[in-house]
């Protein structure tokens, strides 16, 4: 193409025709990266094409799969595509493969049996940046500080050495039912209340009266920031970078500002519950906890990397059992009122009205047991766990498994497999009695391997939770107690509630309404006299 313009020559106007040279070139830009990325999607479809890779939704160039994952309700879409490619589900997002285990045995398989190269941890940037690999040994990359943090944190939890920390539960959960008298309808607060005063008091030795406590607050704004950090579009997609380069007028210094402000906050909840802890060991006045029994024990009292290994399980010890799954069982008697009853009447049987249940009674309150599993599985408050990351290249069942993935076990999506639970969106106590389950049908093997069902909400292979009996003790605890005292009703000034949980890597229901009222006298009185 060429074009005429006027050119002052020698003070004169002439007409000079010019070639667009400028055009030209950037034709020839545009025609080279085209030609380029045309060489590229070639190659990316043949690699795509035999990579033997698992199945999973296609991807796009250079995306991967970025679009197709979702941003709420995630476990929904990830049982979606275990329904739709299987038991091994495989994504990638902008160059970061991310691979689904959606059955017991597949999650058994790799993340137990072949745990040697599936127990490290992937990158969380915002973790990372907050420092929690440096001390929490729930991120912490696999290796010999992780196993030591994990030893010495296992034997402080045994069976047998909770036992000596059973009025702690006791205690707590009844000023958790005290609570509930003066405030029927504050269930939020007050289950809060019942796991923080149980870990504190456990963990630290500290008592507490209130969800006001400084520490209490502390722990609640870090688990939510972990919420954030490790949920599935955070662990492929990095933020900081951009965040780190935006200017003052875009919101830069309150990036910085934020970082700090949750920098101190992770410090703050290693130091300051462990220095109260110090403090009653120097007054005499400690009381048996996991803290204070390992201070006490340490033969070298200088030994600043004992201190800090210590003072590492403390705050995961505390910091873990933060979360529980107490308004699930809330909101799942609202919607199963025979559920309800039917415990109701196994309580009277056995334990009678002039006592609350306690955990020697658990063996004899199976259907009230039976809640409590029910509970964890229906919606784990953890849907995805934390991922482990393979560390080097695998095949498994014929598919190449690369290095560096990152590995989520569906715990939603398992405890919702249709092959062992029958209606699984339901909430169905009487599928754990050993008279209506379906496990009882498998081999031996598969049944050591379905044991495991019970406690897959607590996690897989190396990096299962070591609290899982704490837990679980503590929720039954809860569970029979208040099932004991209180009988919970639909309130008839709002709309009926619904099993319904707000997204996230950690998921609670949505908030919902109801009516409580004692059982009966007896009840009531039971709870009056303690106050």
């Amino acid at each position: 193409m060429r074009y005429l313009c006027l050119q002052r020559t020698n003070n004169s106007p002439t007409l000079v025709l010019h070639r667009p040279q400028m055009n030209l070139l950037v034709w020839n830009i545009v025609s080279i990266f085209s030609f380029l990325f045309l060489v590229y999607l070639v190659r990316w479809t043949l690699a795509y094409k035999r990579n033997n890779r698992p199945p999973g939704p296609r991807p796009l160039p250079l995306l991967g799969n970025l679009l197709d994952m979702p941003r709420k309700k995630e476990w929904e879409t990830f049982a979606k595509w275990a329904k739709q490619y299987g038991e091994i589900v495989y994504v990638t997002i902008a160059g970061q493969p991310m691979i689904f285990l959606n059955t017991l045995d597949t999650a058994t398989e790799l993340l137990l049996e072949r745990s040697a190269i599936y127990s490290d941890r992937p990158v969380f940037p915002l973790v990372d940046l907050l420092g929690h690999p440096d001390f929490n040994y729930a991120f912490m990359p696999y290796g010999k500080l992780w196993q030591a943090r994990r030893r010495l944190f296992a034997t402080q939890y045994t069976k047998s050495a909770l036992a000596a920390h059973h009025d702690s539960y006791r205690t707590s959960a009844l000023s958790m039912l005290r609570r509930f008298h003066h405030s029927p309808t504050e269930y939020v607060d007050h289950f809060r209340f019942y796991s923080a005063r149980t870990m504190l008091d456990i963990t630290y030795g500290i008592q507490i009266t209130s969800t006001d406590n400084v520490i209490v607050k502390l722990v609640d704004t870090v688990v939510n920031t972990i919420s954030l950090a490790v949920s599935p579009m955070m662990l492929v997609i990095n933020p900081l970078p951009l965040l780190q380069a935006l200017p003052r007028w875009l919101g830069g210094d309150n990036y910085s500002y934020h970082i700090q402000k949750w920098k101190q906050e992770v410090i703050d909840l290693q130091m300051k519950p462990f220095e109260k802890t110090k403090e009653q060991i120097a007054a005499g006045t400690i009381k048996p906890c996991l803290a204070g029994d390992l201070l006490q024990k340490m033969e070298n009292k200088e030994d600043a990397e004992q201190e800090k290994l210590i003072r590492d399980c403390a705050v995961a010890a505390y910091g873990g059992g933060s979360d529980t799954a107490t308004s699930s069982f809330m909101l799942a008697m609202l919607l199963r009122p025979e559920v309800q009853e039917r415990a109701q009447k196994e309580i009277d049987a056995i334990v009678g009205s002039d006592r609350l249940p306690d955990l020697s009674d658990r063996s004899r309150l199976p259907f009230v047991t039976a809640i409590a599993k029910e509970v964890l599985r229906w919606h784990p408050p953890t849907p995805q766990g934390i991922p482990h990351m393979l560390t080097r290249d695998d095949v498994y069942k014929g598919y190449h498994l690369p290095a560096g993935s990152i590995i989520v076990g569906n715990i939603w999506g398992i405890l919702h497999d249709p092959n062992l639970f029958e209606d699984p969106m339901a909430f169905k106590p009487e599928r754990h009695l050993s008279t209506t389950s379906k496990l009882d049908d498998l081999s031996d093997e598969a049944v050591v391997k379905a044991e495991l069902f019970h406690r897959v909400v607590f996690g897989f292979g190396r990096r299962v939770c070591p609290g899982q009996i704490l837990a679980e003790d503590i929720l039954w605890l809860v569970v029979a107690q208040f099932l004991a005292v209180y009988i919970i009703t639909r309130d008839p000034n709002f709309p009926a509630p619904k099993a319904e949980f707000t997204s996230g890597a950690i998921s609670q229901p949505v908030p919902f309404h109801y009516k409580l009222t004692f059982r009966t006298d007896y009840a009531k009185a039971l709870i009056e006299q303690a106050e």
